[in-house]
């Protein structure tokens, strides 16, 4: 039967997580400089000193949040290695990729609004984050692994992984602006599908033979 202190821990585990959600949340809409301890406090249901508690300030906050959302994305690299075994063929490499970076985003769109927001508001924030830096990383160690199996060997994996990155996320910076004169609408059913054929292809053409 469980004891007082392990519902307490429990409890405290829980209300932690509930900060980290809905913190999450309005950080990815609003950006750091806009959001409060107290819009936080209301917003999970908890007294206003309780976010301070257990992270210690809205800087301490907004960090776990990255922390949190870049341990996920840290994880992108392995599951592809998990799902192709540990020398996958590199068009199956670049296909395979593509597909859990459209799928990511598509479950954790919040990840990269994080991301937005630390750029437009120059918030340094993210150099304290260090599973931030430990999904750069793994993001550059895919790309390491592609370009190793690549005809194209004279690419600079930095400047591939920008490039990439920049592709891989362009309908979420610039769908609502650059989709409706294109006729382009990034929530119709079909166009994740179609812009991985299309990033799958992009990406081949520039790497392989």
């Amino acid at each position: 039967m469980p004891t007082r202190t392990d519902r307490r821990i429990r409890d405290a585990g829980s209300t932690r997580q509930v900060i980290l959600r809905v913190a999450s949340e309005l950080f990815a809409e609003k950006g750091f400089d806009a959001v409060s301890i107290q819009q936080v406090a209301d917003a999970a249901g908890v007294a206003r000193a309780t976010p301070s508690y257990f992270f210690g300030s809205k800087e301490g906050l907004w960090i776990a949040v990255l922390d949190g959302q870049s341990r996920l994305a840290a994880g992108l690299f392995s599951q592809a290695v998990e799902r192709l075994g540990d020398h996958p063929e590199t068009g199956a490499l670049i296909d395979e990729l593509v597909d859990l970076v459209l799928e990511f985003e598509g479950q954790h769109p919040e990840f990269f609004r994080l991301l937005q927001w630390s750029q437009l508001q120059r918030n340094t924030l993210i150099d304290d984050s260090t599973a931030h830096g430990e999904a750069v990383v793994a993001a550059l160690q895919a790309v390491a692994t592609v370009l190793s199996g690549a005809a194209r060997s004279e690419f600079d994996a930095r400047q591939l992984l920008l490039s990439v990155v920049a592709l891989c996320a362009a309908h979420l910076t610039f769908g609502a602006t650059l989709g409706p004169p294109l006729g382009l609408d990034p929530g119709d059913t079909g166009f994740v599908q179609d812009r991985s054929v299309h990033l799958k292809r992009l990406l081949r053409a520039a790497l392989l033979p």
